[in-house]
């Protein structure tokens, strides 16, 4: 099932249209309170009382050396007793996410992993008992994000995930890009992509796939998965979404 239709038979005709205008706006953030304001407009989608995120650097075992947190509508008192007690280095939702890279939802992580209880005990306290989690990460697994929502009515459900696994990796984007704002080598630095490359990134944005792609250019599908891997690679993208994320944010190819 391509993205393009998991979306057409989830939300209201209504509802993609405001998540396109969301990742429409997600190009034109500058500032952090910028993208504050951008996440919290998720809420109309996706009914939700909290919401984090974050840009890490992470070692090779997945621990974070340092962070840069911006805190949406979680708790205050909350976060603080999170730094203090360092519980981002025995979080079950953490190792997770900067070590599979993939969208959580948190009781499924702790059947696995079960969390420590005093942890559980603190999410319980300020109402932090469901959520999703999901990041993406540079290439070289050198940073990555993580993006967080909370709410005691936040249930498992294929819609959220849907929205969430089409939206994030533009927040992902936005995120980077507010944060190396000051690097002016990343500013300038725009990938030299071939017009074969944009072609299939558009399709890829329609949410085709690599067999309808290869259909419609009328080549091989190995051919196809040869471009988009080396899409990837020069977009510093982990999948097909966040290579379009990137492009978009770029200015490489059009929102629509």
């Amino acid at each position: 099932m391509s993205l393009e239709k998991s979306l057409g038979e989830l939300l209201s005709k209504q509802d993609a249209i405001y998540l396109l205008e969301l990742i429409n706006r997600s190009v034109y953030c500058d500032d952090k309170e910028d993208l504050i304001k951008l996440i919290n407009k998720l809420t109309y989608l996706t009914i939700h009382d909290f919401t984090i995120c974050a840009l890490a650097k992470v070692s090779e075992n997945a621990l974070l050396r340092s962070y840069e947190i911006i805190n949406i509508s979680y708790p205050v008192e909350w976060l603080d007793i999170y730094l203090n007690q360092k519980y981002y280095q025995i979080s079950p939702i953490i190792k997770e996410n900067f070590t599979e890279f993939k969208l959580q939802y948190w009781a499924d992580t702790y059947k696995k992993i079960p969390p420590p209880k005093d942890l559980l005990s603190l999410q319980e306290s300020f109402g932090l008992t469901r959520g999703y989690s999901f990041g993406l990460r540079d290439l070289n697994w050198s940073r990555g994000s993580i993006f967080s929502l909370s709410g005691q009515s936040l249930e498992h459900h294929i819609r959220t995930e849907t929205i969430l696994a089409y939206i994030i990796p533009h927040f992902h984007q936005t995120l980077v890009r507010i944060s190396d704002q000051h690097d002016q080598d990343a500013i300038r630095k725009v990938p030299d992509l071939s017009q074969r490359e944009i072609e299939i990134l558009n399709w890829l944005k329609s949410g085709k796939t690599t067999w309808d792609i290869s259909i419609l250019l009328k080549v091989s599908e190995r051919t196809i998965k040869f471009h988009v891997r080396n899409i990837m690679k020069k977009l510093n993208a982990t999948n097909r979404v966040h290579a379009v994320a990137v492009a978009i944010g770029r200015g490489l190819i059009e929102v629509d």
